[in-house]
């Protein structure tokens, strides 16, 4: 293209019109600009910086109110936990006045900065006031002898005994909070601490246990101590004082005016003016503008202050100077100035660049889209919208390239289409899922990367114009095929098919044990189909589901065991009060009496009754005993004569021992119960006569059952062990009836069993699992229905060591006794304290019976000395056994104490001999060997002595 030769004229004369223009748009905006700019700093500087000076005095006023409050509420804490101590002794029937006293002499001690600390008692609070008269003044007022203790800190590192008025119960600290039940902030008051009249405030709380009142303890907060933390504080140049409700200063800066009276009246020479006043006494805030004494202007604020919920009693006043709260905003007038400078100044900016944008920056553009149209390029034309002369050259440039825009239009859509074709291929080709598009007869049009990986094929063409059927083996196929006839329906009406199916396979090897399938039909007639192997999916569900099933087993057993705990904790107090009277029944009576055969095996079934108890609690606790490093071979040894005397000759016992098994971490014993009782359920599965019973021990890890891995047997893991840690196997399995599934998962619940009425309790197995279990074991069964069993037991294995043999329970001598001793049995069950009775009584004793710890220690206070040993059950209402020994051993060291108890999962000998006992028995207790014990430590105590 040429340029016309008048072209230039036509640009000047264009731009001369539109400055024209935009100056009659511009010139009177910027003058507005201006004036509005100059009224609004003139207006508005003293307006924002008076308010912003009030709500600075504001917040200063409350900022004091609060880090006063602080330090206050930081003193009455101190107050708080020794009402709490108070509370806590007499509640746990541990009170003592002398202790009372040396806690709040100890709390005065540490707290050198308050006047002191007291505690006021109502009449007969910790034993009766007559008992008290005249005694030690810390424990008694010599009048009354009612219990009123006032420790004065003397020094950082002393204490005294302040005076305590004997009418103190009419006095306000008392009186207040005693008649209110609440906690109160006492007026000032002027009394005499170590001889010296001080003014002080007292912060008091009633000390209530079980709805009664007991007393009031409190804390006592010098007026001229705190005038001191408090001079140092002068906003601003300012002052802070503070005032109650009852108008009485408690901190002002002159201290001589310290629990007086606020003057009031209208002038600098009166404190409170009388509108003040009436805030001051309804604890209300309020702002006021006075004049001092000075003739200055001053800012008072009043904000209420809190020391603890429900108190309301006073103000924190702050007096600031006027000319104080409005100096740091001095330079708000000149910053809103020079913010109108600023102003003028961006205005100025946005003129030229109005001017740059409507004549510079469009003929600009105009400029190089003809530059680019000279070239044969192609260029979007700018401005033709505008209506001035600038838009109609653009409009008629336009025009004027017509064919070529059009060419450029349809090439440039091509390269998009193009371009989006070629990222949707790419987005495809990457998927990690199958995506396979088929035509309506399912002929395969496309299969991604994925899909020719998932069905094994060498390569695409080999999967791409054959029909899917025919890439699938025939009982793949048939199911597929099956599935898309009855998805059709659905895909057809609303364009989206999905399931999941099992057990696929293609044409070249390739299977999925669980495959998840998604059709969409594409408006052409088209289908799209998108295939994810989902197997790793449902193994892990699969997985989760065993894994609740084995916490909620775990659960189910942890449940019944705490409940045969508990129940047989209460058999134990009935059968040992009956084991106690049969053996008083086999002493007292002739042997060859026929009533002491009858008695005998009344003996005998209780015995019975005990070893049944005694498995039941073996359950209940899981206790693994004491641990020993031992070794499982020895163990299977001196067992194999037991299990041999158990089992009939008629069945066979084969023993399969490793050369070299590793030690365990174990107690033997126990060991011995869980072979027995696996050997003694194998015997009582077995279909006849005879049988085979074959027991395994190798170290692990164990290998997998072939009869599991081949399907023809199932498995239960009834009690999970991480098999990567270094343990020992232990197998035991026998040719019986075997077990279904469901009998597995019940196996090892208490009281299952399926012998039959009268063949078996349903212990033996709950039992070993407890065993097991303590010992961080491991368990799993494995049984087909007809085809016997086989039960595994994983133990870890521990450090080197052999196993301890034995020991044979001590037979129960009778010896009479050195001395008739006095013993205080405390058992809340009547039924044992009553054979306890009995039987030490026998034995020429004296003893006497408590059935609560409480009745208890009332009667060893009223004389300690009475008796010479103590008998404990450890569970009782209201108090353990084990405490009730460590308080009784606070009053008397020596005082032989035993206890005993049925059931307790926290309670070993170890552990209650640790605690402070002196002998440990489980019920059911024998007399003669509880009494035994007594009278040795009675001696023993006798001999120390």
């Amino acid at each position: 293209m040429t340029r016309p030769p008048d072209a230039p004229a036509r640009v000047s004369l264009i731009r001369g019109s539109i400055t024209t223009r935009l100056l009659f748009i511009l010139v009177p905006l910027v003058l507005l600009a201006a004036a509005g700019t100059a009224f609004v700093a003139v207006r508005s500087s003293r307006a924002v910086v008076q308010r912003f000076a009030l709500d600075y005095g504001q917040d200063l006023a409350n900022k004091q109110a609060g880090e006063i409050a602080a330090i206050t509420r930081e003193k009455i804490a101190f107050v708080e936990g020794l009402a709490r101590q108070v509370e806590s002794m007499v509640a746990t029937g541990a009170s003592d006045r002398r202790v009372v006293a040396t806690y709040i002499a100890r709390t005065a001690l540490a707290h050198p900065n308050m006047v002191g600390f007291w505690f006021l008692a109502e009449p007969d609070f910790m034993g009766p006031d007559q008992a008290f008269r005249n005694g030690d003044p810390a424990l008694g007022l010599p009048e009354s002898g009612r219990f009123a203790v006032y420790y004065v800190p003397d020094g950082p590192s002393d204490v005294k005994l302040g005076e305590v008025r004997p009418d103190f119960y009419r006095d306000d600290y008392y009186a207040l909070p005693a008649q209110s039940r609440k906690r109160q902030a006492v007026p000032p008051y002027l009394y005499p601490v170590l001889g010296r009249p001080t003014w002080m405030i007292s912060y008091t709380i009633p000390v209530i246990v079980d709805g009664r009142l007991i007393g009031v303890a409190g804390t006592d907060l010098s007026l001229e101590q705190r005038a001191r933390e408090l001079d140092a504080r002068r906003p601003l140049g300012g002052s802070i004082y503070m005032i109650n409700r009852e108008g009485n200063w408690t901190y002002h800066p002159d201290h001589a005016l310290l629990a007086t009276k606020a003057t009031v009246g209208d002038g600098p020479q009166f404190q409170l003016s009388p509108d003040e006043l009436d805030r001051v006494l309804k604890v209300q805030p309020y702002e006021v503008e006075r004049v001092d004494t000075a003739g200055h202007r001053v800012r008072r604020y009043a904000v209420p202050m809190t020391f603890f919920q429900g108190d309301n009693r006073r103000l924190l006043l702050l007096d600031v100077p006027v000319e104080g709260l409005s100096a740091p905003f001095a330079g708000i007038g000149t910053a809103i100035m020079v913010a109108a400078l600023v102003s003028g100044l961006l205005v100025s900016l946005v003129l030229v660049a109005a001017v740059r944008a409507i004549i510079g920056v469009p003929l600009a553009r105009m400029a190089r889209a003809i530059d680019t149209l000279e070239r044969d390029e192609t260029a979007s034309m700018p401005d033709t919208d505008r209506q001035d002369q600038i838009g109609g050259i653009a409009r008629a440039l336009v025009r004027f390239r017509g064919t070529l825009a059009e060419r450029d239009r349809l090439r440039a859509q091509v390269e998009e289409r193009t371009t989006a074709l070629e990222r949707m291929l790419a987005g495809v080709g990457a998927a990690k899922d199958a995506i396979v598009l088929f035509d309506p007869d399912y002929t395969v049009i496309y299969a991604n990367p994925a899909a020719i990986s998932l069905l094994g094929a060498p390569d695409e063409a080999a999967v791409v114009g054959h029909r899917w059927a025919a890439l699938l083996t025939p009982e793949t196929r048939g199911a597929v095929e099956e599935d898309q006839r009855r998805q059709r329906d659905g895909l057809m009406s609303t364009g989206y098919a999905h399931w999941i199916g099992e057990s696929w396979q293609s044409v070249w090897g390739r299977a999925m044990e669980a495959y998840e399938t998604t059709l969409s039909l594409r408006p052409n007639g088209d289908i799209v189909m998108v295939l994810r192997d989902v197997t790793a999916t449902r193994r892990a569900a699969r997985e989760r589901e065993e894994l609740q099933r084995q916490v909620l087993q775990q659960d189910k057993m942890e449940a019944i065991g705490r409940l045969a705990g508990g129940v047989a904790h209460d058999f134990n107090n009935l059968l040992g009060a009956m084991l106690g009277y049969v053996e008083f029944l086999l002493d007292d009576l002739d042997p060859n009496d026929k009533a002491h055969s009858y008695v005998a095996r009344i003996s005998a079934v209780g015995k019975r009754a005990k070893e049944l108890v005694g498995q039941i609690l073996t359950f209940a606790r899981s206790d693994k005993g004491e641990l020993q490093a031992v070794s499982p071979v020895a163990v299977l040894e001196d067992a194999r004569g037991i299990l041999r005397s158990a089992v009939p000759a008629t069945t066979e016992m084969i023993f399969q021992i490793a050369g070299t098994v590793p030690n365990v971490r174990a107690n033997p014993a126990q060991l011995v119960q869980v072979l027995m009782n696996l050997v003694l359920n194998a015997h009582d599965a077995r279909r006849g006569e005879g049988g085979r019973i074959l027991i395994r021990l190798f170290p692990g890890p164990a290998p997998v059952d072939v009869r599991v891995r081949e399907g023809r047997w199932a498995e239960h893991e009834a009690l999970p062990f991480d098999k990567g840690r270094p343990h020992v196997v232990l197998e035991v399995e026998d040719e019986g009836h075997g077990m279904t599934m469901e009998v597995m998962t019940r196996l090892f619940e208490p009281f299952f069993t399926t012998k039959g009425k009268g063949r078996g309790t349903g212990l033996g197995m709950p039992v070993v699992y407890g065993i097991v279990r303590a010992h961080g074991g491991g368990m799993t069964v494995m049984s087909a229905e007809g085809e016997g069993a086989l039960l595994r037991i994983l133990l870890p294995i521990g450090g080197p060591g052999t196993v301890a043999p034995l020991l044979a329970a001590a037979p129960i001598v009778k010896v009479a006794p050195r001395r008739r001793l006095r013993i205080l049995v405390v058992d809340d069950a009547a039924e044992m304290g009553d054979m306890l009775l009995e039987g030490l009584s026998r034995r020429g004793h004296e003893v006497a019976i408590c059935e609560t710890p409480a009745e208890a220690l009332e009667v060893f206070e009223e004389n300690p000395h009475a008796f010479d040993a103590v008998v404990s059950d450890q569970t009782m209402p209201g108090m353990t056994g084990l405490a009730l020994i460590a308080l009784l051993k606070t009053r008397r060291p020596d005082l032989p104490c035993v206890l005993y108890t049925g059931y307790s999962e926290r309670s070993d000998e170890k552990a209650v001999l640790a605690a402070g006992a002196d002998a440990f028995f489980l019920k059911p207790v024998v007399v003669e060997r509880l009494a035994g014990k007594v009278e040795a430590l009675c001696a023993a105590a006798a001999s120390g002595a």
